[in-house]
């Protein structure tokens, strides 16, 4: 499917319309993500337009001064300018780290966009739409990733309101994702994405889910929190002429490795007779992991008390 419009997705599941909060549970009532709709503070509309101007300006500037590297532009979620910024690992790196920047500039235009009070708010509140529909999840996040940033003070948070080490800032113009995977974020884990621009939502931009068959509006300001390494996702297009950005907000799989190895690398610990042993005992038996993995989650009947226990 390449940017395909509505009426052209032949899915046989439940098409959402939203405008309120949005719980995603399994057969077993197990909240598996959700769409939390825009806080009810009156600025919030200034805060939504202030974080599209960012990133337009953003591109347009970027686009100017030829800042941006042809990756940036052209990569599997698909054809629209991407920025990629915070903390990352895997890939053959050797330790967790900031991706250097191509460019001086470049460095110049992140922390820019990361100063942004707008920004910050709207990260800040994608961390909290995660708390609200996976605390236990997101206490695994603040442990691990917690303990990753004490480990390594050279490491800095993009947002200091987020519990998110990563982002992706999809500067658009029509920031519209290819049907994909994210298979570098956490197995387990969720990631949060926001639109913001100006496209009629009623008639494209829909965040399509389509492991589980299901196609949702997705209105400016509306955060996702979806599994987006296990569930297949993508955007229905928009009409000539609109323009949709989004923020986007993750944490490597890479990560959480790094920390349950003991700050290094599985082959770090192949090295040895004692690590080697060391690595099996922390890989854990076949399903051991996934059922750990699936023990973050809240089912909708538990999440008051999943909150008592902060």
């Amino acid at each position: 499917m390449w940017n395909l419009p509505l009426w052209a997705l032949k899915l046989t599941g439940r098409l959402f319309f939203s405008r309120s909060n949005l719980l995603l549970c399994d057969d077993n009532d197990i909240v598996i993500g959700g769409l939390v709709d825009r806080p009810p503070a009156e600025d919030w509309s200034d805060v939504l337009e202030e974080v599209a101007r960012c990133l337009r300006t953003a591109r347009m500037l970027g686009e100017a001064h030829d800042v941006f590297p042809s990756s940036f532009y052209r990569h599997r979620r698909g054809s629209f300018l991407a920025i990629p910024v915070g903390v990352s690992m895997g890939g053959g790196q050797t330790v967790c780290t900031h991706p250097a920047p191509p460019s001086n500039c470049l460095t110049d235009f992140l922390s820019a966009i990361l100063r942004n009070n707008a920004m910050r708010r709207l990260a800040g509140f994608q961390s909290s739409a995660f708390a609200f529909l996976a605390p236990k999840m997101y206490r695994r996040y603040l442990a691990d990733l917690g303990a990753l940033f004490m480990h390594h003070n050279n490491l800095v948070w993009n947002f200091s309101n987020s519990i998110f080490p990563a982002s992706s800032f999809n500067c658009g113009p029509e920031s519209i994702l290819l049907p994909h995977f994210d298979f570098n974020n956490w197995a387990c884990g969720l990631c949060a994405l926001t639109p913001v621009g100006n496209f009629d939502w009623r008639r494209g931009g829909h965040l399509v889910l389509h492991t589980l068959k299901i196609v949702m509006e997705f209105p400016p300001g509306t955060t996702a929190v979806i599994p987006s390494t296990a569930v297949k996702h993508s955007n229905v297009c928009i009409r000539p002429g609109e323009e949709r950005m989004s923020v986007a907000q993750y944490a490597a799989g890479g990560l959480f490795r790094w920390v349950a190895y003991g700050f290094r690398t599985g082959k770090s610990l192949d090295s040895t007779r004692s690590g080697r042993a060391q690595h099996v005992r922390l890989d854990k038996a076949e399903g051991v992991r996934w059922n750990d993995g699936c023990s973050l989650f809240s089912t909708s009947a538990s999440l008051a008390s999943d909150y008592s226990t902060w």
